[in-house]
């Protein structure tokens, strides 16, 4: 748990929570204020913003993506939490590690996936119409976002595993009472 904690407290992981604040708020500002000024230009001088669609639509997949791996990092993601409900505890922790596997194993995957995804772009290097900006731009925030959320799916997924093992170690001796409780 030692190593879970000094990983939580390095420099990495909150240089990398800034990162992603950063690239949240000037993202969601751009987005915001590029859209006004198409507005403006629009309707009241009749003119447009020519190709600003291709680069709203670049930055708002880094705020999306960086969204998502935020949500990982705060563990505010979208999540069913019906079953857990009903399950006594020792089943509810297991649920949890199964779960926090099975979005480790997905975002490794998609991770791998995103490394395909984006070589393929620079190999070929397909560009927007209007601007000609690589997609590269665009594919590599679905690339970095999975793979700071398998950053943080693996961190938590050692973090679980280690909260059912100790709950299972101390629980197997829940049966006997210790010393200094009543049995």
């Amino acid at each position: 748990m030692k190593a879970i904690e000094a990983i939580k407290g390095s420099l990495f992981w909150k240089g990398l929570e800034i990162f992603q604040k950063a690239v949240l708020i000037l993202s969601s500002i751009f987005v915001a204020l590029i859209m006004c000024a198409q507005v403006l230009m629009r309707y009241v001088f009749k003119s447009d913003l020519y190709g600003m669609e291709e680069i709203i639509i670049i930055v708002a997949f880094w705020l999306y993506f960086m969204g998502s791996s935020y949500g990982v990092f705060e563990k505010s993601h979208v999540r069913a939490d019906i079953i857990p409900q009903f399950l006594s505890e020792k089943p509810r922790r297991l649920l949890s590690l199964a779960v926090q596997a099975t979005m480790t194993a997905l975002c490794l995957l998609f991770s791998w996936w995103g490394i395909d995804f984006v070589g393929y772009s620079i190999q070929e290097m397909p560009r927007t119409l209007i601007w000609g900006i690589p997609l590269a731009v665009a594919q590599a925030s679905v690339l970095l976002g999975y793979l700071i959320m398998s950053f943080y799916s693996v961190v938590y997924l050692a973090e679980e595993f280690l909260e059912v093992r100790a709950f299972f170690h101390d629980g197997s001796t829940s049966g006997t009472a210790r010393e200094g409780e009543l049995p």
